[in-house]
């Protein structure tokens, strides 16, 4: 069989034109033009060759839907991209927008498992920090509010802990501190918040410990200064004598909090 006949069956024109300019040329023999097709394109074969024009059509479609804001639709096709196109040049790029067109739709747990499925498949690519950055903003995106429960935030300071150990100079790692910042200040909100809960319900020792606790591990927070005056509020009570040092109600005493004991992680 001709290098043309093989070339004919199932290729765009362009690549059938690109096949009769190798001939042209004089390389002679369906290997070399293979070879040439490699060279200028990447694939190995016409046939991949339209493998990569298809994919890189789907990916052109995407981000247009990403440019629309259409975050669902673009979604839909890079993961379209990932199944069908798993060895296309464009499947890299496909497994990352993923991520990002779940993130900008909202979709924070489902992006969070495309950053990490592309750090754990591609541990060496340049795009790493980003992707773990991404998954700890998956996190800081679900916090909740003081009142609520923090393991959103604590994820978010492990997350970007990590980046930041891993990779310290990176530009993703700089931005991380700031956002640990936040967490961090939330995590003192929501300490902030159980101590003057108890302290208003006269649990004055659980109160101290939770306020003792914020001011040594949160110095720089937004509810430093207010922890402090409690703490001289309670000073004050035990001073005129109104109550003793260390009083603490019953044992009929019943919290609607779990205590944890929250560390500051180490940067």
């Amino acid at each position: 069989m001709s290098c043309l006949s093989a070339a004919s069956k199932g290729v765009t024109p362009f690549v059938m034109m690109l096949v009769l300019l190798v001939g042209s040329l004089g390389l002679n023999g369906c290997g070399k033009a293979v070879d040439y097709v490699k060279g200028v394109f990447g694939y190995g074969s016409s046939s991949e060759a339209l493998e990569g024009d298809q994919s890189a059509a789907l990916a052109a479609k995407a981000q247009e839907r990403m440019e629309a804001d259409d975050y669902a639709e673009a979604a839909t096709i890079y993961q379209q991209i990932k199944d069908q196109y798993p060895y296309s040049r464009y499947a890299l790029l496909a497994e990352l927008k993923l991520g990002d067109a779940n993130f900008l739709n909202g979709k924070y747990i489902e992006a969070f498992g495309a950053y990490r499925s592309f750090e754990e498949l591609h541990p060496t690519n340049d795009a790493v920090p980003y992707a773990i950055y991404q998954q700890g903003m998956c996190h800081f995106m679900r916090m909740n509010g003081i009142d609520r429960d923090q393991t959103p935030t604590l994820l978010t300071i492990q997350t970007l802990a990590r980046l930041i150990e891993s990779f310290p100079g990176s530009q993703y790692s700089n931005l991380a501190k700031a956002k640990i910042a936040e967490a961090q200040n939330n995590l003192a909100g929501h300490e902030f918040y159980i101590g003057e809960f108890y302290f208003k319900r006269k649990d004055y020792q659980a109160a101290m410990n939770r306020f003792r606790g914020l001011i040594e591990a949160y110095p720089d927070s937004g509810y430093h200064q207010r922890a402090i005056n409690y703490i001289a509020m309670y000073r004050d009570l035990v001073a005129k004598g109104e109550i003793k040092e260390g009083n603490q109600r019953g044992k009929e005493f019943n919290s609607p909090f779990t205590i944890s004991d929250v560390t500051k992680p180490r940067l």
